[in-house]
């Protein structure tokens, strides 16, 4: 009788994984002779460029950095954008998710951003001295078409507890618990300077695309860059915030939060102080 041999056993079909997610990062350039060092973009060129699936994030996900700085000015945004984001970015494949990072060098944490208005650039001129008045704000965003907020459609508390819990925060729910881990944070609001002009922004483009999905996140910093050790926990922080980002879509999917808010406003919106140069 012919030998079996063991080469010859019916395999058993591959598992299929998760299918990779591309996330898009950007990050700012210098501004002010205070700050020559951008530490958003001084993370952001540093991110690496695959972060590999594992038992605790079965995702891979592929980072694709935009490759330069984005200028501080808000007619370069205006023009930028479009061209960046889906539908109309040339990058292949598209990105699934969008990640802006900012200084925020009056702050000693970093926070994700639940949303940004749409007016109130009025007050802080850009490194060409410009300033994005409401008159531009109503031309490139009417108020019959789009709202005064935008917020993403992460749900944001479900991303902290992720993005906290990668961190090695002993209770993600506490922030007085995270003992030696970064201080991470949500905060409402990206302020009235260039962070929230590019957030509202990129928020509007999905909007205007399809209201109620808009995979778009953003990142306050503190300043980092006299430190290489803290730029180091400061790539640390975002990988984790991409990871968690990542992983509450695949398992939260998208809210509306933009509808959430409107439910919950009462009288005029105002926009919030930058901070930004503070």
């Amino acid at each position: 009788m012919p030998r079996a041999w063991a080469s010859t056993a019916r395999q058993p079909p591959p598992v299929e994984g998760e299918k990779p997610v591309t996330v898009l990062v950007t990050g700012f350039g210098p501004f002010l002779e205070k700050f020559p060092r951008n530490s958003s973009w001084e993370i952001a060129s540093t991110l690496p460029a695959l972060i590999p699936s594992s038992p605790t994030n079965p995702t891979p996900i592929h980072i694709h950095v935009h490759h330069k700085p984005i200028r501080v000015a808000y007619s370069n945004v205006v023009d930028l954008v479009p061209h960046l984001l889906p539908p109309g970015s040339r990058q292949h494949p598209a990105p699934d998710i969008i990640l802006h990072i900012g200084l925020a060098a009056g702050r000693t944490f970093y926070t994700l951003e639940q949303g940004s208005h749409g007016r109130g650039y009025g007050k802080i001129p850009d490194v060409d001295g410009e300033k994005f008045a409401d008159e531009d704000a109503q031309a490139r965003f009417p108020e019959e078409i789009f709202p005064p907020v935008l917020q993403t459609s992460f749900d944001t508390a479900d991303a902290l507890t992720r993005w906290r819990e990668l961190l090695g925060y002993e209770d993600a729910g506490l922030e007085d618990g995270r003992g030696g881990a970064p201080d991470v944070r949500i905060s409402p609001d990206a302020g009235n300077f260039m962070c929230g002009f590019i957030y509202y922004n990129s928020l509007a483009q999905y909007y205007e695309k399809k209201e109620d999905e808009r995979p778009v996140a953003f990142l306050h910093v503190p300043d980092l860059s006299h430190s290489e050790e803290k730029l180091a926990t400061g790539r640390e922080v975002a990988v984790a915030l991409i990871k968690a980002l990542v992983e509450s879509r695949r398992q939260v999917g998208v809210v509306d939060g933009s509808a959430r808010l409107a439910k919950k406003q009462q009288g005029r919106e105002v926009a919030g102080m930058d901070v930004n140069f503070i």
